[in-house]
């Protein structure tokens, strides 16, 4: 069943349909194959997006388009080039720090690419390093955005597979600097090799200019607190802290920064709305497919298949994760884990890997699919800001995809990197 139903789902999408009506049009096939009534897909649509954790997805998709309009992002660079804008290649490390205060807040490598890209690559260009390289960074560094919480692919792995969205968070904050940390290297490298970013003999790490920075944008930097904080201490959920970091965002943008106003509300609103409908569209759908699939005893199926084939663990776990990787060249970071982790999640479970972790992982490596060819939307959104070919984007990319692969094979051999603090604070 389940072959007949990834035949469908990948046939379709590679003759063009979009993602979600490929979806339906599999599931319709899986229906007719059970012998099940039709009306079962709107019945099980509506309750799947009926849910009360997936509101969090509108608040943090708002909080990030307030972002992107209010200033926000802008300090957020500027303390970052106080912090490492001194370093051999700094505004390479500028763009990659930034990244992870912004990923800390909006949750959402796209936002990330268009708002951080937008400001960066252009001083980056004006500096000699080449628009291809820019982007590259850009691109890479986005990748973080889903990783340090809040993470939207994490809240959609919690409601469809049952998993705990507060500690699938806290599972990404090591994982999320590791990542960042590595990208930094790679740029530091990169650039000494390339003669990018140059650092003058008079530039020096100021405290000053740290300081300056930094009451610039503390206010904003409370975002992230607020939410692990408030999830850490049970003082509320991952959805209501999407709502409180809503409220607080949007106060800072009218009222604290002024750089947002009324009139602006309805571009923004409607900026989130159209995201938010294709998200829960697509969650509807996938809860059809999870049903069907865990009706017909596919999790269970597969499970024995991969048992028979190892018993190692380590290389189910393995042999998991190249199947992601390669699908994430064909399908985006949303539909793939709306599909794939009801049925791969019981699987990981049954062989005793804990389900955080592996969202946790999961997340990380089609977060990677993100900025691999054909499909990678985080590709096309760097190369547009950057006004650079394909060809040539992907190219300056290899050494950072390298490190992002290297990255994620870590966090595979040594699983307690990712489970350290939900474990801490479990």
């Amino acid at each position: 069943m389940l072959w007949v139903f990834l035949f469908v789902l990948f046939g379709a999408v590679l003759i063009g349909i979009p993602v979600v009506f490929a979806l339906g049009l599999a599931n319709i096939v899986l229906l007719t194959l059970m012998d099940l009534p039709y009306t079962i897909l709107p019945s099980r649509m509506i309750s799947g997006m009926n849910s009360f954790p997936l509101l969090a997805i509108p608040f943090f998709m708002f909080v990030g388009e307030v972002m992107n309009h209010g200033g926000i992002a802008r300090r957020l660079v500027k303390l970052a080039d106080a912090f490492v804008g001194h370093i051999t290649g700094g505004l390479g490390h500028v763009n990659i720090l930034a990244s992870m205060f912004f990923g800390g807040i909006s949750g959402s490598a796209i936002a990330d690419t268009a708002a951080i890209g937008g400001l960066m690559v252009p001083p980056m260009v004006q500096q000699r390093y080449t628009p291809s390289y820019s982007a590259a960074v850009t691109a890479s560094s986005a990748v973080i955005g889903i990783i340090i919480p809040p993470s939207i692919p994490f809240i959609l792995f919690g409601i469809v597979t049952g998993t705990s969205i507060a500690r699938l968070f806290l599972g990404g904050i090591i994982p999320g600097v590791i990542v960042g940390l590595a990208l930094m290297a790679t740029t530091y490298v990169t650039s000494r090799r390339h003669g990018y970013g140059k650092v003058d003999a008079n530039q020096r790490f100021s405290l000053k200019a740290v300081g300056v920075a930094f009451v610039e944008v503390w206010p904003a930097l409370t975002l992230p607190l607020i939410i692990v904080g408030g999830i850490l201490g049970g003082i509320f959920t991952a959805t209501e802290a999407g709502a409180v970091a809503a409220v607080v965002a949007l106060a800072l943008g009218l009222f604290y920064y002024r750089e947002i106003t009324l009139r602006d509300l309805p571009r923004i609103l409607l900026a989130t709305v159209k995201t938010t409908a294709i998200v829960l569209f697509l969650c509807g759908m996938a809860m059809v497919s999870a049903w069907l699939l865990t009706r017909a005893r596919v999790p269970l199926s597969l499970a024995n298949l991969l048992t028979r084939i190892t018993d190692s663990q380590l290389l189910i776990l393995l042999l998991c994760n190249v199947l992601l990787f390669f699908i994430g060249f064909v399908m985006d970071l949303t539909p793939a884990v709306l599909i794939l982790a009801p049925i791969l999640t019981p699987v990981m479970t049954q062989i005793g890997i804990d389900p955080v972790y592996f969202g946790v992982i999961m997340c990380i490596n089609l977060g990677i699919g993100l900025v691999t060819p054909p499909v990678g939307t985080v590709l096309y959104v760097a190369s547009g800001v950057a006004n650079v070919k394909m060809d040539q984007l992907v190219r300056s990319l290899l050494p950072f995809l390298g490190t992002l692969l290297i990255v994620l094979f870590v966090l595979i051999v040594f699983p307690d990197l990712v489970m350290a603090i939900p474990n801490l604070v479990r």
